[in-house]
């Protein structure tokens, strides 16, 4: 099921991820340092649904790493302990989510059998962007149309190769469903983005590049925001079977990044997404930010003795290159995540790279961990996992332990290098300027390289006094059983003692709207956890009012349209810009009334009508009767539909047209005649508002 999450109290604003004006002549000199603002996260990683699961999970040192389920192949028929015997694997130790099969096809527009054909990656990458936008407080139908981008690290087709065994199985949707490129084009087509779509294989460092090309795309003003991030499923044995024959997978089944006893990695899966937009953006349309993105950078190893063994020297000079395009100091760094797989070729390479660029001059040692020890290596996912260890680090202000280090490994002079790993959770200052890097290196020799800082101070609205009354708790859900989950969730956030009342409000303003709705109202937050609890479990409780927009439509719901005088300078530009379905109507309305007035009203608005125009009738009566349409429409397919029309003035045209007594062309020539003939007595007449009570008047 995907049907959300409580979403992070904000800032009010006017509307959730606003355009930013088009780039202008000094505007990409102005953007190119700009620090890139993480405006909303989410994740689903081995022992870690979320990311309040993910802090959970590195700050108490749990090793998240198991046996991979037996139902995704047969594992013993391609399991044997030698590693030299062909077509085998002598290992399946993975860090994995377990049952990966459940998806809400419907919640995201999609056909059952489309569901059916598409790698569960697609699936999972597209929960997991959801509650990322969620994250943000951005409800999803408002990226429609916008110039968003999606940049997804992805490498695996383990789904594809389990498929062509029943080649005569596909069907339409095999193709759309089982290439690499439609993991980001999955994003880009559910949501309506209008930015780039571009799915990046570099294998292990793919999230950071495809990270990297996000950056450069917002600092380049293409872009008003990016969805970043990274997915891998283990689905097949064959990648199990070849890293088996290259020896890279650990006999024992653990990544001990570091240690003297590094024998290899363990495979993971999972995804995380996070939301961008550069810095400026993001603190006028008021979003709350988890962490800024100071400067990223990608290199290549070049020739090396083997194509999957790094170049310790071009690791540092990457490092280096991205830490002087900052402008900041090795002495800010309060933390670093390395890629840290845990072999013997990968740990003393990376280890002193980093040791090269940034420790060996700083006064204290820098700390190191790889997140890795916890979840397993997620190849082409692992950077984003690391970005967003790295970002909680920062947000917290504590360093996790960095789990199977005991014995330090001999070929890594830590002293000589500056460098310590934590083995227990620290907490640390975490000064304005604190930095954190994430390192992630690809076994074909691609580098990439982040540098992420702590997010700005932020203000949070101020706690309602005991005697304000709560808002009301509004859930809304695709279906009747997901809303009953949702509810069960909720039950369990507000009966923490973090919860807050801008918990409700972010609820109620930042989600759309979906088919079956809830309403809770009590008293205190406790007794609000109590009635979702009761309403989950089948009881109908005094403060609970549940229904369905098909109920709603079909119910008693009058429309009133406003006459002359309702009309605002720049009405309806933000809805415009954001609701496709209103954008919709306006523009079939003005197809009709445009040869009429001789001006296109949709134009119009879409630009901001300026108030001298609305003050004749002429303008603003057309512009009044298009708006209402729209209005209408974007009403409508949100379930709400009237039984009775009603309207005032040049607002009964419009009452007129949806209550189907008049056709779109028949209204348009109406409005436009009564516009025009009121306009011509304009200034020959005045009116007066007297406030007063009967009497006096």
């Amino acid at each position: 099921m995907q049907d959300g999450k409580p979403t992070r109290g904000r800032r009010p604003r006017t509307s959730p991820a606003q355009s930013r004006p088009a780039a202008g002549p000094d505007q990409p000199q102005a953007l190119a340092r700009e620090p890139i603002a993480i405006v909303g996260a989410a994740c689903r990683l081995p022992g870690a649904p979320d990311l309040a699961g993910l802090w959970r999970l590195v700050s108490s040192g749990t090793d998240a790493v198991g046996t991979l389920p037996a139902d995704r192949f047969n594992q013993a028929a391609f399991f044997h302990p030698r590693k030299t015997e062909p077509g085998k694997s002598y290992s399946f130790a993975a860090g994995h989510l377990g049952e990966i099969a459940e998806f809400d096809a419907p919640a995201f527009g999609l056909s059952p059998r489309e569901a059916m054909e598409m790698d569960p990656q697609q699936r999972l990458l597209l929960e997991v962007a959801h509650e990322a936008v969620e994250d943000a407080g951005w409800p999803a139908s408002r990226l429609a149309g916008r110039p968003i981008a999606a940049f997804v690290g992805g490498s695996s087709t383990d789904y594809a190769e389990l498929r062509l065994s029943d080649h005569a199985g596909a069907d339409r949707y095999f193709m759309t469903g089982n290439t690499l490129s439609i993991l980001s084009n999955r994003l880009t087509n559910v949501f309506d983005l209008r930015g780039a779509g571009q799915t990046v294989d570099t294998a292990c460092s793919s999230s950071l590049v495809a990270l990297h090309l996000a950056v450069q795309s917002l600092r380049a003003g293409q872009i008003e925001a990016a969805l970043v991030g990274g997915v891998q499923l283990l689905l097949s044995p064959y990648a199990f079977t070849g890293f088996s024959r290259a020896g890279m997978l650990s006999v024992r089944g653990r990544c001990q990044a570091f240690d003297a006893a590094a024998d290899g990695y363990v495979r993971g899966e999972g995804a995380g997404v996070v939301v961008l937009k550069p810095l400026s953006a993001a603190l006028r349309d008021g979003d709350r930010v988890r962490g800024l993105i100071l400067g990223t950078g990608t290199n290549a190893a070049g020739r090396t003795i083997g194509l999957s063994l790094p170049n310790r020297e071009a690791q540092a000079a990457l490092i280096t290159q991205v830490l002087a395009e900052t402008g900041r100091s090795a002495e800010d760094f309060a933390y670093f995540e390395a890629h840290g797989t845990g072999t013997q070729a990968g740990d003393p390479v990376e280890t002193w790279a980093i040791g090269q660029a940034l420790a060996r001059g700083r006064s204290r040692p820098l700390p190191i961990g790889s997140i890795k020890t916890n979840i397993g290596h997620l190849e082409p996912a692992s950077g984003i996992a690391g970005l967003l260890k790295a970002m909680l680090v920062l947000e917290h202000g504590a360093l996790p332990p960095n789990l199977h280090f005991s014995s330090p490994n001999p070929n890594i002079d830590f002293a000589g290098l500056n460098l310590r790993v934590p083995t227990a959770l620290e907490q640390v200052e975490i000064p304005p300027g604190a930095l954190a890097g994430i390192n992630s290196f690809g076994f074909g020799g691609t580098n990439a390289t982040a540098l992420l800082g702590a997010a700005p101070p932020f203000a949070p609205m101020p706690r309602e006094k005991a005697k304000t009354p709560l808002p009301p708790l509004l859930l809304t859900a695709h279906s009747a059983a997901a809303l009953k989950a949702l509810a069960r969730r909720w039950q369990d956030v507000l009966a923490s003692p973090e919860a807050t009342p801008a918990l409700l409000r972010g609820a109620a303003c930042f989600r759309d709207l979906h088919p079956h709705r809830l309403a809770l109202r009590a008293a205190s937050l406790p007794a609000l956890a109590t009635l979702a609890g009761e309403w989950a479990n089948g009881a109908q409780p005094t403060g609970a009012t549940a229904g369905s927009a098909r109920a709603l439509a079909e119910g008693p719901v009058a429309f009133v349209f406003s006459g002359n005088g309702a009309q605002f300078a720049g009405m309806a530009r933000e809805a415009m810009a954001h609701n496709a379905t209103f954008r919709a109507a306006v523009e079939e309305a003005d197809a009709a009334l445009a040869p009429l007035t001789g001006w296109s009203g949709a134009a119009l608005l879409a630009e901001g009508v300026p108030a001298e125009l609305l003050d004749g009738t002429d303008y603003a009566q057309p512009l009044l009767f298009l708006v209402q349409l729209g209005i209408t429409a974007a009403l409508a397919e949100q379930g709400l539909r009237p039984g009775l029309c009603l309207g005032h003035s040049v607002g009964e045209v419009a009452a007129a047209c949806v209550a189907g007594i008049l056709t779109v062309q028949q209204a348009a020539r109406l409005v436009v005649a009564r516009s025009r003939a009121q306009h011509l007595t304009r200034g020959q007449g005045r009116m007066a508002a007297i406030g007063a009570s009967a009497e006096a008047a």
